[in-house]
């Protein structure tokens, strides 16, 4: 009887687009199949995460933070996620992520053929992963998680990096333990995360260094009965130079495998671009190597893989418990059966070393090193061995024996930390001076770094604000202990306000942290009013924070007084004097009698001298009317029906009367005589302000004076 179990995800389609053809690979975290879209009729990778797994949120969190991280990236260097999603189907929900199918073999696949490679062709395939991790950490993303297996070396000769599932975000600290299991491959993880879980951008170089080593010589820099053993000797013990294992390796290469690889993470290039630089430094001055170092004996052959054995069966569909022990391809049991087109489809989606019959690997599900992880069965001969289990005990036997590699990893790693961190004291370091603090920690024995300084309102300037482990931890002598400076109280830079309303104003204020000071109106010809013209002190100043700023607000353009020098000019003289004041002035005219001005003069003004003027505001100008007057030379009275203004002429006497009327083309005539000195203008026999015909007479009547 046949006891393999279906696989309940094959031949089902996911949300109409992608059906599953056949089951690839299994790791700890997911299954990988190769899918066609239906959408795009092409194939893909569709990496489906254990059904066990959906409802722990850590892991859905790891799963999908792959699928984010890659999309940040954008680098052929990188195997490309194309989409992802979720379904159900009546196994219940599935979680996947759908991937680039690359056609090739993985770097651990193809050094387990060769045993190592030459100079040049490590330099060929380590060049292109370290700019992966530089656009990575460019990006602001950590891998996590370099080794061969997320290598992956395409038949077409492109070298990609794959399994961004452990990446995570520059600024966010992170961890190389997740739930007390080793989170990366203990081959490749550097000492700071060993020993205190912490990894960044140093960390991927570290990683990155240990597998140009391995490629030039052909295995790891410690190796180990357990991977208890491996950390112990990589947090103690300086990776050799590779010429010291191969002959014929220059030394510049020594120097950047060294470099690289420094236990103390500040001695090593800061980030993949760092490294990179470094790489390509020593590139014109390493000699060609078409050839493998002495002592090589293998076959070179092009990157390939090799058919599926006919005839195999697929094995059961393993139910493996959530732990985060990346799955070793070597365990994978060669015997299971072809998929349809198998063995045309030599694609990665990762599965590992010890898998060539298979046809395709998907990195996702990509093997730790052999002397760093837990393996979950044998390849070759265990695989043999295997199939002759029964049908129940094999697929349990993976699964027992990854879960006691697991809890033998998690112990080891444990008791590690606890034996190496009770033999010194992390000495109280904060608010030392920076000699100071260096002085206590020599005299420790403790090695030290420095990372960016940091914002403190309390540490003065220089000295120590903060330092990881934090005193009274127990760790091992020589341990390093990494200080942050104190850079002073944080400062906050005052924004540019120009131009935003005074609300706007006030909220951008307290997004940056500071305070109202008050609103300071001014005039401004260019800014409306109720918005901001700037702010005391000025945009760019650095404040602490809640520190006061005055807002100067606009009350748009300022008013002008009229001025007082327009009356008695013109009309076109004291209209240009307005309009010169550049505030948008309508000027208007109206005509009177004055008999004090000459006619065509300004002898009034609304609003009145002295009087501000509103910015697009009206002024009225009187003027003296000119209708009528005749210079004061007596003639006129021409009949000609031009209606003039009657002047008041009472209280003039009769000389002044005279002229009045003349220079209004008016006569005067007396009529009589009233008692009272001063010869002066009792009567007018023409009402003021009347209108009478051009060259009338006016009668008066004045008082008597005895010498006219």
């Amino acid at each position: 009887m046949d006891a393999t179990v279906a696989d309940p995800v094959v031949g089902r389609l996911l949300d109409g687009r992608y059906t599953a053809q056949e089951r690839l690979a299994v790791g700890g975290m997911a299954t990988v199949y190769v899918a066609h879209d239906n959408r795009l009729d092409r194939l893909v990778a569709l990496k489906v995460m254990h059904p066990t797994l959906n409802h722990d949120p850590e892991f859905v969190t790891r799963f999908h933070r792959e699928a984010k991280a890659v999309a940040r990236l954008n680098t052929p260097r990188v195997v490309s996620i194309l989409d992802q999603g979720s379904d159900h189907i009546p196994a219940g929900l599935v979680n996947y992520l759908v991937m680039e199918l690359v056609r090739g073999r993985s770097l651990r696949q193809h050094l387990g053929a060769r045993g190592r490679l030459p100079v040049t062709e490590a330099i060929e395939i380590i060049e292109p992963v370290i700019e992966a991790l530089a656009a990575a950490h460019a990006a602001g993303i950590i891998h996590r998680d370099i080794k061969p297996e997320n290598i992956l070396l395409g038949d077409d000769g492109q070298v990609k990096v794959a399994d961004f599932g452990l990446a995570r975000p520059v600024s966010q600290p992170t961890q190389a333990l997740t739930g007390g299991v080793v989170m990366g491959t203990v081959g490749y993880l550097a000492p700071e995360q060993v020993t205190h879980g912490v990894a960044d951008t140093r960390s991927d170089v570290y990683a990155a260094g240990v597998v140009l080593f391995e490629s030039l010589t052909g295995q790891l820099p410690h190796s180990g009965a357990t991977p208890m053993s491996v950390a112990y000797q990589s947090v103690h013990g300086d990776v050799p130079a590779p010429s010291t294992m191969i002959e014929g390796i220059p030394a510049e290469l020594d120097g950047l495998v060294l470099r690289a690889t420094a236990r103390d993470p500040a001695r090593r290039p800061v980030d993949g671009a760092a490294l990179l630089a470094e790489l390509r430094r020593i590139e014109p001055f390493l000699p060609p190597q078409d050839a493998y170092p002495s002592g090589f004996t293998g076959e070179i052959e092009r990157i390939g893989l090799a058919e599926r054995p006919s005839g195999a069966r697929e094995p059961g569909y393993p139910q493996e418990p959530g732990y985060t022990q990346p799955f070793q391809a070597e365990d994978y049991d060669d015997s299971r059966g072809a998929g349809p087109g198998a063995a045309a489809e030599r694609a990665f989606a990762g599965a590992g070393p010890g898998q060539p019959g298979t046809g395709a690997l998907y990195r996702s599900a990509s093997p730790p090193s052999p002397t760093a992880t837990a393996y979950l069965g044998g390849g070759g001969g265990r695989g043999r061995r295997r199939a002759a289990a029964s049908p129940r005990s094999r697929g349990l036997i993976p699964v027992v024996v990854g879960g006691m590699a697991v809890l033998v990893l998690l112990l080891g790693i444990l008791a590690f930390r606890s034996l190496s961190g009770g033999g010194t004291e992390v000495p109280l370091l904060t608010n030392l001076s920076r000699s100071d603090a260096e002085k206590m920690l020599r005299d420790a024995g403790f090695q030290f770094t420095y990372l960016d300084p940091v914002a403190s309102a309390t540490v003065p300037v220089g000295h120590v604000a903060q330092q990881d482990p934090r005193d009274g931890s127990k760790v091992d002598k020589g341990a390093l202990i990494t200080l942050r400076l104190s850079s002073g109280p944080a400062t906050v830079r005052v924004p540019d306000l120009a131009n935003l309303t005074e609300t706007q104003a006030k909220a951008r204020l307290a997004e940056v942290d500071l305070t109202l000071g008050g609103l300071s109106p001014q005039s401004s010809d260019t800014v409306p009013a109720g918005h901001v013209i700037g702010t005391n002190p000025g945009a760019g100043t650095a404040l602490k924070p809640k520190d006061q700023v005055v807002v100067i607000t606009s009350t748009g353009p300022a008013t002008k007084p009229v001025p007082a020098d327009i009356i008695g000019k013109s009309f076109e003289e004291a209209k240009a004097e307005l309009v010169g004041l550049n505030i948008g002035l309508v000027v208007q005219r109206t005509d009177a009698v004055n008999d004090a001005v000459q006619p065509g003069e300004v002898f009034g003004v609304s609003p009145d001298v002295g009087q501000p003027i509103s910015p697009g505001g009206t002024v009225t100008l009187t003027v003296a009317e000119a209708d009528g007057f005749d210079n004061g030379d007596g003639s006129g009275g021409d009949g000609s029906g031009i209606q003039v203004p009657v002047p008041n002429v009472v209280g003039k006497s009769y000389r002044e009367a005279e002229n009045i009327l003349q220079r209004r083309g008016l006569k005067i005539d007396r009529i009589g005589w009233i008692g009272g000195p001063g010869d002066r203008v009792t009567s007018q026999s023409a009402k003021a302000g009347s209108k009478i015909e051009k060259g009338s007479t006016v009668h008066v009547n004045t008082t008597w004076d005895p010498l006219g």
